[in-house]
C-alpha cells in the first residue's frame, strides 16, 4: 500500500487570497469631469449644444435628489435668470415649453411612461419630437447662442426605449433583479463598479439613506476607464411639480374659446399663428412669411400666448 506523503510548505501566519493577490482598483470620482460635461459652457455666436444625462434607479433611490443637486449646479453656473427649468414626464411638453433663455433644464422623470421601450415602435412621432428639440430651440434663439441640458430618469434600464438612452452619461442609482438586466448593466460599467453598485443597493435596502448621494456614472464616450462614482451634494433649492404630458395637452383640448377670441382685436393673427404652428410642418419663419409679418419673435410670443389662453380657460 502506497503512502500519502503530505509537504509542509513551512508558511506560517495570514495566507493571501485571490481578492488580496489581484487587488480591485480604487473607485476613481468622476463628479467633477461629470458636472463639466453636462454644464458645459454657453457656447459663442448662434450655436447650439445638448448634453444629455441618463440617471436609472428603483423607487426611493435618490433620483430626484440628483436631480435637485444638478439644476442647483446649472443656476450656480449660469444663473437662475438665464435658465429655463422644465420638470416633465412627456418629451413633447418639454418641446413646447422651450424659451429663448440661454439654458433649457429639461428633466424628463418618470421617463418610460411616455417613451417605453415595450412600445419602441409607437416611439417614431415622440422620438422625430426629440431630434427636433435643437432645431427648435433654434428658432426660439433667433440668432443668439443657447445649450439644452436633457436629464432622463426611470427606474428600470431596459424599460425605456434605446434611442432616448444614448446619452452623454449615465448613472445607476441601485441595481435590477432580473439578471438579463444585471449583465445589461454589467456590459455598461463592468464587473467592478457592478459589484460596488449592488453594495450600494444593499446599503439602502438596510436603511442606509446617506449612500442615495453616491452613483456609479459611466461617461459614455470613454472607450475605457469612463466609469466611477459620483457623489451630489445636497442642495436646498425649488423644484416645480412635475408637468404630465396628458395634464398639459389635456388642457389644450378645449379650442372653443379660441373662436371666441378670434374677433376680438389683435388676437385673428396670434390665434393663426397658433394654428399654423401646431400642424407641426411650418418653422416660425415659414409661418412670419406665410402671415406677412415683419418679425419671426411674433409667431413665438403668439404661440404662448395662445397656450396661456387654453391653459386659463
Amino acid at each position: 500500500m502506497t503512502e500519502s506523503i503530505r509537504y509542509d510548505l513551512g508558511i506560517d501566519g495570514h495566507m493571501l487570497d485571490l481578492d488580496q493577490i489581484y487587488p480591485e482598483p480604487k473607485l476613481k470620482d468622476l463628479t467633477e469631469e461629470v458636472n463639466q460635461r453636462l454644464m458645459l459652457p454657453i457656447p459663442k455666436g448662434s450655436q447650439v449644444t445638448k448634453s444629455s444625462m441618463c440617471i436609472v434607479g428603483g423607487q426611493g433611490s435618490g433620483k430626484t435628489e440628483l436631480e435637485k443637486t444638478l439644476y442647483g449646479i446649472a443656476v450656480s453656473k449660469y444663473g437662475l435668470s438665464n435658465i429655463n427649468l422644465i420638470y416633465t414626464d412627456d418629451v413633447r411638453v418639454a418641446l413646447d415649453m422651450l424659451n429663448d433663455r440661454p439654458v433649457q433644464f429639461i428633466v424628463i422623470d418618470d421617463a418610460m411612461t411616455n417613451a417605453s421601450s415595450r412600445e419602441v415602435y409607437k416611439q417614431t412621432e415622440i422620438l422625430k419630437i426629440y431630434n427636433r428639440s435643437r432645431h427648435k430651440y433654434e428658432e426660439e434663439l433667433q440668432g443668439k447662442p443657447g445649450h439644452i441640458i436633457y436629464i432622463w430618469a426611470w427606474q428600470r434600464f431596459g424599460e425605456l426605449d434605446p434611442s432616448f438612452r444614448q446619452s452623454e452619461i449615465t448613472m445607476f442609482k441601485t441595481g435590477i433583479a432580473e439578471p438579463s438586466e444585471r449583465r445589461l448593466i454589467q456590459e455598461f460599467i463592468g464587473p467592478y463598479y457592478t459589484k460596488y453598485l449592488w453594495s450600494l443597493w444593499d446599503k439602502m435596502n438596510r436603511g442606509n439613506n446617506q449612500v442615495k448621494s453616491t452613483s456609479v456614472a459611466c461617461i459614455n464616450s470613454i472607450f475605457t476607464g469612463g466609469t466611477g462614482k459620483y457623489v451630489s451634494a445636497k442642495i436646498d433649492i425649488d423644484f416645480p411639480d412635475m408637468i404630465r404630458g396628458e395634464d398639459y395637452f389635456g388642457a389644450e383640448e378645449n379650442t372653443d374659446i379660441l373662436d371666441q377670441y378670434r374677433e376680438k382685436p389683435g388676437w385673428e393673427k396670434r390665434i393663426r399663428c397658433y394654428e399654423l404652428y401646431q400642424e407641426g410642418n411650418h418653422t416660425q419663419k415659414e409661418i412670419a412669411d406665410t402671415l406677412g409679418l415683419s418679425r419671426q419673435g411674433y409667431v413665438s410670443e403668439s404661440v404662448r400666448k395662445v397656450k396661456e389662453l387654453l391653459r386659463s380657460k
